[in-house]
């Protein structure tokens, strides 16, 4: 990569981080997008032409890259020569009205409340640790679970939960900063309090001591980590259905369910702390039951039979 490249997109991170409030996980997106650009570019970011931008959107998408995350990576180039212009490096931007990549509408992956069960039920993964650690995290695994799955929260929202952000006597928790920087509240089962309650009676007095995190990593000495969350989901699930999920799976998993159990697409909304109606909207069609009570309400579904 050219020397001069790595400083702009330095400052480009800085301009995000300091006069855009961007968080840890926009930062890293768009480093990691503007990176593998300027290492397929091989040249100078300032002098990138729109033919550039044309071939690197061709070969991205024959080597397999999906049309979202092509234009994920084309709205932050956006961004960035944008923010170059700003800076006085380019006169135009050569993304400007770039065509962006088809993208069509998949339905999202959830779990069933049966294979939710079997992971939560699964024994422990802990091979080699002592019993006691192997017990009080065993509680904690089964505690996020069924607070992912109760409550819908973002693995980074997961892994930000504070002892002080939780009530569990009526069964609720405050999200601060989230996506988009907004603040929310979350609801919580009485299954998930249960298990709540349970994990704080196991974990190891020094571990509560030691942070305000809600959990920790295994050895009790600070919170447990976006990817350390993102890596223990998968394993469990791994190990309990012998297949892979995110912790998104859950968080879909949790939309789902409440689509399937007849919540107004308007509650799933507020529930999943959406902007827009339209991203809670797909929910409604993972459940055909759901579908047919739509449909049947309509008043042509109840003309009587042609004789």
């Amino acid at each position: 990569m050219p020397a001069n490249n790595v400083q702009l997109i330095a400052d480009f991170l800085a301009y995000l981080q300091i006069e855009r409030g961007a968080k840890e996980n926009t930062l890293a997106s768009y480093q990691h997008d503007v990176t593998h650009f300027s290492g397929w570019l091989g040249k100078s970011l300032t002098v990138v032409l729109r033919t550039d931008l044309q071939r690197y959107i061709a070969n991205s998408l024959q080597s397999g890259i999906s049309s979202h995350t092509m234009a994920r990576r084309l709205s932050c180039l956006r961004h960035f020569f944008r923010f170059l212009i700003d800076e006085e490096e380019i006169n135009t931007n050569p993304a400007r009205n770039m065509p962006v990549p088809k993208c069509w509408k998949t339905i999202p992956r959830s779990l069933s409340l049966a294979d939710l069960n079997k992971m939560v039920a699964h024994p422990g993964i802990s091979a080699g640790w002592s019993p006691a650690a192997r017990t009080w995290i065993d509680t904690r695994d089964k505690a996020m679970l069924l607070t992912f799955f109760a409550s819908g929260l973002r693995e980074s929202e997961l892994a930000a939960l504070r002892l002080e952000d939780l009530d569990l006597d009526t069964g609720a928790a405050k999200v601060w900063d989230g996506k988009g920087g907004k603040d929310g509240l979350v609801l919580l089962s009485p299954p998930a309090v249960s298990a709540l309650k349970l994990y704080f009676a196991t974990a190891p007095p020094f571990a509560v001591r030691r942070s305000s995190h809600v959990f920790l990593n295994r050895r009790g000495h600070g919170p447990l980590s976006r990817v350390g969350i993102y890596n223990r989901i998968r394993a469990i699930a791994q190990a309990a259905l012998g297949r892979r999920v995110s912790p998104h799976v859950l968080r879909h998993s949790f939309a789902t369910s409440l689509i399937k159990g007849g919540a107004d697409i308007r509650d799933v909304q507020v529930l999943m702390r959406h902007s827009s109606v339209d991203t809670t909207a797909i929910y409604i069609h993972t459940d055909l039951t759901q579908l047919r009570k739509t449909s049947y309400a309509h008043p042509r579904a109840r003309l009587p039979e042609a004789r």
